[in-house]
């Protein structure tokens, strides 16, 4: 039986993109195909070092979280609620129309509320499924710009609530209490611009 050999898409990819075989590429593409790395002189190194370090200086412009805010995780976890608890005082405390939706994540389910009677309900974000912290547990890259919540803390949530005008904050204060501790002075200085008097 005859077999017929068939070409990886590399060794076909003039014919797909030009239309023919174009043996001046065929040429280039074997020239490139043998050049390698060559490992970089010290000045190279010490060039490298110095456009990284002036790269993570760059960053600390854009960067709305400080990792040094966050390096004390244990400061962060402060009292724990799990989902249903948190959602029962908002709905018995606060009077507060929500419920919970799937998201397709296992550990995340997305918090909806109704600003006011008659309005539809908005997606607010989501809540950690289960048992989690009090202040949000973030996770930071290489050059300490934030990747994601390893624990979005319950406060967190209450934020966004606040700040997008589900709940006034004298009410979140009255039932929650004001945050306590070191870790928590980012909470409410962003709770105080929203402080109105009760």
């Amino acid at each position: 039986m005859n077999e017929t050999k068939q070409k990886a898409r590399w060794e076909t990819y003039d014919q797909e993109i030009l239309g023919y075989d174009d043996p001046q590429l065929a040429k280039e593409v074997e020239e490139y195909s043998k050049k390698r790395h060559v490992k970089s002189t010290a000045q190279n190194e010490e060039e490298l070092c110095r456009w990284r370090e002036g790269n993570q200086e760059i960053a600390k412009e854009y960067q709305w979280l400080k990792a040094e805010d966050y390096a004390d995780e244990a400061a962060r976890i402060g009292r724990i609620m799990g989902h249903d608890e948190f959602i029962r005082i908002l709905r018995e405390k606060l009077h507060l129309t929500c419920f919970y939706r799937e998201m397709g994540h296992p550990q995340k389910i997305a918090l909806w509320a109704v600003k006011k009677e008659g309005l539809e309900p908005e997606s607010v974000g989501w809540v950690k499924r289960g048992l989690t912290t009090e202040l949000s547990i973030m996770r930071f890259d290489e050059h300490n710009v934030p990747l994601d919540e390893k624990f979005r803390g319950w406060r967190s949530v209450l934020m966004n609530l606040v700040m997008r005008g589900f709940l006034k904050e004298h009410d979140v204060r009255k039932v929650f209490g004001r945050a306590k501790g070191p870790a928590s002075e980012a909470y409410n200085r962003f709770m105080q611009q929203y402080r109105t008097v009760a």
